[in-house]
């Protein structure tokens, strides 16, 4: 299947670059003093026909899960160690 979408072309160079480089972006970012808009082309690319990205969204979330999930069990064991230290304080009035 063949669709059409719209790039915008920017030419970036930074002041240690001796040459820029050519970048193409979905949106047209604002110029600034690395980066000026070039111009807007239309192109057309081709796309498998039965492409489904479930199973890839599926990959991403389950990453993402693995993720939330080791960073929870970090926290838990911080506060762990903390409880831990305090529990192991003595108590002199």
């Amino acid at each position: 299947m063949k669709i059409k979408i719209t790039i915008y072309i920017h030419f970036q160079k930074y002041e240690w670059e001796t040459e820029g480089t050519y970048q193409v972006y979905s949106f047209k970012a604002n110029d600034d003093d690395t980066r000026t808009f070039v111009c807007e082309q239309q192109i057309e690319i081709e796309v498998p026909d039965n492409y489904d990205p479930t199973a890839q969204q599926i990959a991403a979330l389950e990453a993402k899960k693995a993720r939330a999930m080791s960073d929870f069990n970090k926290t838990v064991m911080d506060i762990n160690t903390r409880i831990s230290k305090l529990s192991a304080l003595e108590y002199t009035a």
